[in-house]
C-alpha cells in the first residue's frame, strides 16, 4: 500500500493557517482545485493515495501542508472524512454535495454526478474505488502510466461523445510499455463473482469495443483469474488476467493470462503488448 513521502518543504506564508481570518476560507484555485477534483474523481480514496497523487502531479510537495488543506476543506463541507478501510493508508475521503457545487462553479462539472443528483455513492463501495487508487499508483511508481480516467469521468464522457466506449469501465488507463509501445486499456476490477449472465452480458458487449487495445481484468484473488478465464476464453478481443495485489506489486515483471495464448501460458505484460502490435 502507499506510504507517506517522507519530502519535508514548508507551507508558503501567504497559506499558512495564522493569516487566515477565523471562519473564512479563502479558496485557492490553484491549490484546493486539484484536490477536490482528485477525490472527486476517485469517488473514494484514502489519505495516503491522495497524498502521492497530488504529489505526483506537483499540486502538493509536503505532508504538513497537504494535511492542512485537507482538513480545512472537509471542516467547511466540500470532502467527506470517512473512517479507515484496512488495510489502506489513513482515513478514507469522498466529495460532498458542496464540494460538487464548488467544482461546477469552477466550471468542472461533470453530467455523470452533479450537485443535484438523487444520490451521491454509498461507503459500502468504498474498498472497490480504493483498490482501484492502488492499481494507478502501481502503474504510475512503474513509469509507464500516460493518462488515467476514472469511472465517474467516463461516465461522463460516454454520456457525451458521439462514439462512446463500449461499457463503462472502472477505469481507462492510457500506457507506454518500454518507451515505444502505446496502449490504450480499459481497467475492471473484480472484488467478488459475479453471475454466469452478467459476465454474458459483459461479452457480449466488449466484443464491440473499438477503441482500447485491451481489457486489463484484475481481481482480489488468484481464484477469480482462473473463474473469469473460463467466462472470457472465447472471446476474441485482447484481456489480460491477474489477482490485483501481487499486480500492484510489480505490474511489469507479473506473469499474466491473456486470451491472446490460451492454456496455461502466461506472460509479462510487455510480452503481451508485443504480440499486439505484430502484424
Amino acid at each position: 500500500m502507499e506510504r507517506f513521502s517522507t519530502e519535508d518543504a514548508l507551507i508558503t506564508e501567504d497559506e499558512s493557517p495564522k493569516h487566515l481570518r477565523r471562519g473564512v476560507l479563502q479558496f485557492n484555485p490553484g491549490r484546493d482545485l486539484p484536490m477536490i477534483l482528485a477525490v472527486r474523481n476517485a469517488t473514494f480514496i484514502s489519505h495516503g493515495q491522495l497524498f502521492s497523487h497530488l504529489v505526483a502531479q506537483g499540486t502538493e510537495s509536503n505532508r504538513q501542508g497537504f494535511c492542512w488543506r485537507l482538513k480545512r476543506l472537509a471542516d467547511v463541507g466540500l470532502i467527506q472524512k470517512l473512517p479507515q478501510i484496512m488495510p489502506y493508508s489513513g482515513a478514507t475521503y469522498s466529495i460532498t454535495r458542496e464540494g460538487l457545487a464548488c467544482l461546477e462553479s469552477c466550471g468542472e462539472g461533470l453530467v455523470s454526478i452533479t450537485s443535484d443528483s438523487r444520490s451521491l455513492p454509498n461507503a459500502r463501495q468504498a474498498a472497490h474505488n480504493l483498490e482501484l487508487g492502488e492499481i494507478r499508483g502501481a502503474l504510475r511508481r512503474s513509469r509507464i502510466l500516460r493518462r488515467w480516467i476514472s469511472d465517474i469521468e467516463l461516465r461522463s464522457m460516454n454520456l457525451a461523445i458521439v462514439q462512446p466506449l463500449a461499457k463503462d469501465y472502472d477505469a481507462v488507463a492510457d500506457l507506454s510499455i518500454e518507451h515505444c509501445m502505446e496502449v490504450s486499456a480499459g481497467i475492471e476490477y473484480e472484488r467478488t463473482l459475479k453471475a454466469a449472465q452478467r459476465y454474458r452480458e459483459i461479452v457480449k458487449v466488449v466484443k464491440e469495443e473499438r477503441q482500447l487495445d485491451l481489457l486489463l481484468y484484475l481481481t482480489s484473488s488468484i481464484d477469480l483469474v482462473y473463474q473469469l478465464r473460463a467466462e472470457f476464453e472465447e472471446l476474441d478481443f485482447p484481456i489480460v488476467f491477474a489477482p490485483s495485489g501481487p499486480f500492484c506489486r510489480n505490474p511489469l515483471d507479473l506473469p499474466m493470462y491473456s486470451t491472446l495464448f490460451p492454456g496455461p501460458k502466461r506472460m509479462r505484460l510487455a510480452e503481451i503488448v508485443s504480440a499486439l502490435r505484430r502484424p
